[in-house]
């Protein structure tokens, strides 16, 4: 479970974030929406515990990064937007390095298989595809078997066949009883795959829209708070 308790952040004397309060559960995928520049990069970071909150705390399962850092740390994974694969390394560095990291029971060998990566896990990092790379970043998530993942645009610059394959295996994660916090400006692929969607606006978490509770489509609610403002 993740808290978000009166989070505020402030860069200088900008409020980025104010006063943020919402509860999310396991076994859902989230979405995180607002236009470029409203605060959901900050949001997560703070999640991830890069960025001290000025007020307020973040717990997930009852860990703060105050009362126990390592711990806290282990129950996540974030995958910022701007996250660069060592250009050098090979795939499979990468995952063998999040197990070890993450004291992960998960078997490397059984991820490869499931997202079918074993043609491409041994090439460095620099002669793989976008896509390819994004399956990287994914399979590492699943790897960690971190409660909470964190995805920062993880479907920016995908075909329409890599955001499909991305998209299942966010929901085999969800299945597996994780939390999935992801922002994007997709706003059909953020509907086709979230439980719940988050809309940041003017600091705060303005609307909740559950797919459970309504018929509404995130396009819908994002022109009723925004009008023609941009998600880019």
């Amino acid at each position: 479970m993740l808290t978000i308790k009166n989070i505020s952040v402030n860069y200088g004397k900008k409020i980025i974030l104010e006063k943020l309060d919402f509860e999310l559960n396991s076994s859902e995928i989230i979405g995180l929406v607002a236009p470029n520049g409203a605060g959901k990069t900050t949001l997560l970071r703070t999640i991830a515990g890069l960025i001290r909150p000025d007020s307020g705390e973040v717990f997930i399962n009852g860990l703060t990064v105050v009362n126990n850092r390592q711990a806290y740390y282990k129950t996540l994974y974030f995958v910022e937007s701007n996250h660069t694969l060592y250009s050098n390394l090979k795939g499979i560095d990468h995952l063998n390095y999040v197990k070890a990291i993450w004291h992960s029971s998960v078997s490397v060998e059984q991820v490869i298989k499931d997202l079918a990566i074993k043609e491409y896990v041994n090439r460095p990092i620099k002669k793989l595809s976008l896509g390819m790379k994004q399956q990287i970043l994914i399979a590492m998530c699943i790897v960690s078997d971190a409660d909470v993942i964190l995805l920062d645009e993880p479907m920016n610059g995908l075909d329409p066949t890599n955001m499909k394959n991305i998209s299942e295996q966010l929901i085999k994660l969800k299945n597996k009883q994780k939390l999935i916090l992801f922002s994007s400006h997709i706003l059909s692929n953020v509907d086709n795959i979230s439980d719940k969607v988050l809309f940041l606006k003017n600091k705060k978490i303005d609307y909740l829209l559950d797919f459970e509770k309504e018929s509404l489509s995130s396009e819908v609610v994002y022109d009723q708070l925004f009008g023609q403002e941009s998600l880019l």
